[in-house]
């Protein structure tokens, strides 16, 4: 009888230890190749927890850890974020906060932060702050690419008070220091007016929630004015929703077809193509100027490739930033936001433009602080704004 209960309580052990290796495994985000490593991940955090000092906050480590999941990808676009930073990720999409106005990155080779493009009107911009700049410190405090949340949280805050930056320009790598004050940032995603010659200006500044619908009531408008011809300037946008952007080139390109397409890591294809946006099957034909410039980036390089290899549009400027990569962003949990790059889009004719950029089809550059985007200001000495008016003007 002992000898049978003994049987009994080992075939137990036996089945509890393997049920506990199994259940490890299974819950094992690393793999079963790197068991040994999430053991020690495991056993550090215990460690830290029993010996730190003071108290820690386990739920911060969590979250700190997934992000860091995220982190070791070395993509720049695929982050983790909580808390407040979740809150100003979506203010930024929806194009409403308060702080000094610019889109930044992590330049994953140096390890900075790095400046995609300044928002028209905003501090940074009027600071002339602009495409592949550097922040080194805020406030004297170093950040480095990897604490861009920490970054863009701190710039934040509240409006009128001053925020001072360390920056390495782009154009000659000399540093400077900057003071701006934050104010509250409302980006106007489009405008528009008429130029000479029946030229119709729209600026487009980012591709937010319902741009599309904005940029379709300015396009009536212009029609209703005796529009003629148009320049679409794109200089200094970052991009945003893609289907923003087919919208936008919905109106220029026939019904159905392809105006980008995207490959995962699977080679899977996923197609986007035109609609009848305007509806009745109404389209804009018309002569096209589009400009761009490096800080055109994401959905504008989706609009410009799409419109370009259509021949819809002729496009002058600099060559585009080159963000040729999809995010899929979506909700983890309550408060929490997962972006995470899914996949490469191409344009119709195929061309992946991730880290080349789009080249114009006539090279104009020009200084940033001559741009102009508001044409009631007058266009002065925005060069490439005036070659696109004697390009129609022909």
């Amino acid at each position: 009888m002992y000898i049978k209960k003994s049987r009994v309580i080992a075939s137990i052990i036996a089945v509890v230890l393997l049920t506990a290796v199994l259940t490890t495994l299974a819950l094992n985000p690393f793999g079963i190749e790197n068991t040994g490593k999430f053991l020690k991940f495991s056993a550090i955090s215990r460690i830290i927890n029993s010996a730190y000092y003071d108290d820690i906050d386990r739920g911060e480590s969590a979250e700190m850890a997934i992000a860091g999941v995220a982190a070791s990808t070395g993509d720049p676009y695929t982050q983790y974020y909580w808390g407040d930073t979740a809150t100003e990720y979506m203010e930024q999409l929806q194009g409403d906060y308060c702080g000094v106005g610019m889109y930044i990155r992590c330049d994953t080779e140096e390890n900075l932060i790095t400046v995609v493009s300044s928002i028209a009107g905003s501090p940074a911009e009027e600071a002339g702050i602009t495409t592949d700049d550097k922040i080194l410190k805020i406030d004297g405090q170093v950040y480095t690419g990897e604490q861009l949340n920490e970054a863009s949280n701190y710039m934040r805050g509240e409006e009128g008070t001053e925020v001072t930056l360390s920056i390495r320009k782009a154009k000659d790598n000399s540093e400077q220091e900057l003071t701006l004050t934050r104010r509250k940032i409302v980006i106007e995603n489009v405008s528009s007016g008429m130029l000479d010659y029946g030229i119709g200006y729209l600026n487009i500044s980012q591709f937010t929630e319902n741009v599309s619908s904005n940029v379709k009531e300015h396009m009536e408008n212009l029609n209703n004015e005796g529009m003629k011809s148009l320049i679409i300037d794109l200089r200094n946008n970052p991009g945003g929703i893609l289907d923003e952007a087919v919208n936008i080139s919905s109106m220029f390109i026939e019904t159905d077809e392809i105006v980008t397409y995207t490959l995962d890591k699977n080679d899977r294809r996923n197609e986007f193509k035109s609609t009848d946006f305007l509806g009745d099957g109404k389209k804009y034909d018309m002569d096209i100027v589009i400009l761009v410039n490096g800080g055109s980036a994401s959905a504008s390089e989706v609009l410009t490739g799409a419109l370009k290899d259509y021949e819809k549009a002729y496009v002058i400027g600099e060559k585009t930033y080159g963000k040729g990569v999809v995010q899929s962003v979506m909700a983890v949990g309550i408060d929490n936001i997962l972006s995470v790059t899914t996949s490469r889009y191409y344009s119709p004719n195929g061309v992946c433009i991730h880290g080349t950029g789009i080249e114009p089809d006539r090279t104009v550059e020009m200084s940033y602080e001559n741009m102009v985007t508001d044409i009631n200001k007058g266009i002065g000495n925005d060069i490439q704004l005036n070659e696109a008016v004697k390009f129609l003007a022909k």
